[in-house]
């Protein structure tokens, strides 16, 4: 095959003149950043929306539903080794492709067990309200072990196990390909792009998945015939399942392009022409024609004390960062006192718009550096200790709540005007539905712990119950009593911005120059080096770290017949613990980007273009030349870079 056919758009036979626009670096930029907000999407965006709706159509435990979110990291780690292992042996561009292909079908898949459960069946409806004279509900052997669960349950984890595997060339090949197909000087500004792309993927997902969570999902049932009013009946179930078919047959649309890539870009030669190198003294090594090059670039790495400062920052960070993901809104019902709805709005409103800002100025930093790799680093620990400052707004928090049966016993029910006994008779089971008593400020598990009567117009979704045993001179309302601590959430929200744009600014500096510490043919290496670490050390604990701390913390658990759901937190307690994590992971990151520059030692080649020998794994110098010889006359390379 000659040197025009490498560069040619297109497979075997099928290479179109009118497509061979395509093999340029802005066309390959765009479809990559699409495949991102696609991946970003499903894992980050409809995984979190959905999994309360899986939880409920499959009778899923908390647990089962965890193994269910975390079978993507699993699978994603486990690809790792293999791309790092082939990475210069295949097209990586088409890896990509292929991969996201695998994705598709795997977020279609989650329509079989949608299918294979049969139509949605519901219990009678409870009205959580006082019931008296009856026994407590007892739990049924079916409903504590059901075989087409754990099938459906099996299904589910084939599903992501598809996702994670086809996901994971994406975030590894498609940073090393920005870096080979492009300027250096511009590493910071597309990692930029293809970083907001991946931010607004879940935004999107939350807003559509959101929307059709209101749409009944059963096409075999109807939900007035099951005695389901409305979306407030706990036992609605949403159309969880068309966001994945959706966002799965777009990624196979948006994934073919990629297949047909070449391994050099035609504009590559031209555009990296300048490219200055830069390389950790010890780490620019040449293992190419070695019968052991893998293992010989592993142990390398791992003897490099720049190289594992740099991987173990992000490791520690990769554990932060996931831990916030996953309990962020979480935080904010505690703290503010927010519902579920307004704490995901808050924080969808202020990560997406501040992290599309702070990433676009983030990569025209790292262009100002030029990549160099201690002025980088330091930029970097001076936004990490902002960072930690503004993690103080964990501390603001609205006055603790009066809640009974929580931090207030049936002994101090006379302090707020109700007898001890006002709600002894009633079987309240595993509600919890909070309510408030305005005459008292007192605030209640449901109305069934308030003692309010059942009564025919009672329905679910009802907004305020009279005829409450522990509130008898008022209404009792929907909802926590009032903290009134707008001040509070207006300066958390601000400190929150503040938070955001430090972390969201520094990834593009940190990714772009932490790809100069290595030899251009180790990038690859380098990057699932790192990824294999963050998954195994950072990721997958820092949920599990985080939701420790949380259970800690926990007030009142909601118990039913196959699981317990915290439902009140200690907020002092919690906001502190937060700080306290938030403030150690930046110090020690800190630190670690100080050795990492401390150690660090460029290579004592010319500074000016890059050999041949590096150009290697970007494109051939005989491309270069051939695509300059094709200018027109009087224009030069660089004029042509955009």
């Amino acid at each position: 095959m000659g040197e025009a056919d490498e560069t040619q758009f297109g497979f075997s036979w099928f290479r179109p003149k009118g497509l061979q626009f395509l093999s340029n670096f802005i066309p390959f930029m765009s479809i990559l950043s699409a495949n991102a907000l696609l991946q970003g999407a499903i894992v980050n965006g409809l995984v979190s929306v959905s999994i309360s709706s899986i939880e409920k159509r499959f009778k899923l435990t908390s647990t089962q539903s965890g193994i269910f979110a975390a079978t993507y990291d699993v699978f994603v780690t486990i690809m790792l080794i293999p791309l790092a292992l082939y990475a210069t042996r295949v097209n990586k561009v088409r890896c990509i492709g292929l991969g996201m292909m695998i994705v598709g079908l795997g977020s279609i898949l989650v329509i079989i067990p949608e299918y294979t459960a049969g139509p949605y069946s519901v219990g009678e409806a409870r009205k959580d309200v006082c019931v008296t004279g009856g026994p407590d509900k007892k739990c049924s052997e079916e409903s504590t072990n059901s075989l087409s669960a754990h099938r459906e349950l099996l299904l589910l984890l084939l599903s992501q196990a598809f996702v994670g595997i086809g996901a994971s060339p994406l975030f590894t090949y498609g940073i090393t390909c920005l870096d080979e197909f492009d300027s250096h000087k511009r590493t910071g500004r597309n990692l930029a792009l293809y970083m907001i792309a991946s931010t607004v993927g879940p935004a999107l997902a939350f807003v559509g998945c959101g929307f059709m969570l209101r749409v009944w999902g059963d096409w075999r049932t109807i939900p007035s015939e099951m005695g389901i009013d409305s979306s407030a009946d706990p036992r609605f179930i949403g159309m969880w399942w068309i966001g994945f078919v959706v966002c799965g047959f777009v990624a196979l649309f948006t994934a073919f392009p990629l297949v047909m890539f070449p391994k050099k870009l035609k504009d590559t030669g031209m555009r990296k022409a300048n490219d200055v190198h830069r390389t950790d003294a010890s780490l620019d090594k040449d293992f190419s024609d070695h019968k052991y090059e893998f293992f010989k670039i592993i142990f390398m790495l791992l003897k490099n004390k720049t190289c594992m400062c740099v991987i173990l920052m992000q490791t520690i960070e990769a554990m932060l960062m996931n831990g916030y993901i996953t309990f962020i809104p979480k935080l904010l019902e505690t703290l503010l006192g927010f519902s579920s709805g307004n704490s995901s709005l808050v924080t969808g409103g202020v990560v997406v718009p501040v992290g599309i800002c702070a990433s676009w100025i983030g990569g025209k930093i790292a262009k100002l550096f030029e990549n160099r790799f201690k002025p980088s680093m330091y930029f970097v620990i001076c936004f990490g200790i902002m960072a930690a400052g503004c993690s103080s707004c964990l501390l603001i928090r609205c006055e603790s709540l009066n809640v009974f049966e929580v931090n207030v016993p049936s002994a101090d029910l006379p302090k707020f005007g109700a007898l001890e006994t006002c709600s002894e008779n009633c079987h309240c089971d595993a509600f919890f539905n909070p309510v408030c008593s305005e005459e008292s400020k007192l605030t209640f598990l449901s109305p069934c712990h308030a003692g309010c009567a059942d009564s025919p117009d009672i329905k679910f979704g009802a907004s305020n119950w009279t005829n409450c045993g522990c509130s008898k001179n008022t209404i009792v309302k929907k909802g926590y009593c009032d903290a009134s601590c707008q001040k509070q959430i207006y300066q958390f929200i601000i400190m929150f911005i503040a938070l955001s744009f430090c972390i969201f600014i520094t990834a593009p500096v940190l990714q772009s120059s932490s790809l100069r510490v290595v030899n251009h043919k180790h990038r690859d290496h380098f990057t699932c080096f790192g990824w294999l670490w963050m998954r195994i050390l950072g990721s997958i604990p820092g949920a599990i770290v985080f939701g420790y701390i949380i259970d800690v913390n926990c007030m009142y658990w909601q118990k039913d017949c196959v699981s317990q759901k915290c439902q009140f937190y200690n907020a002092s307690n919690l906001g502190w613990a937060f700080f306290y994590f938030t403030i150690a992971v930046k110090l020690t990151g800190g630190v670690l980007l100080f050795l990492a520059a401390f150690f660090y030692k460029e290579s004592d080649r010319p500074v000016g273009k890059e050999s041949c020998r590096t150009l290697d794994t970007d494109a051939s110098e005989s491309v270069k030349m051939s695509y300059e010889k094709n200018l027109p006359t009087g224009l030069s390379p660089q004029t042509m870079v955009y």
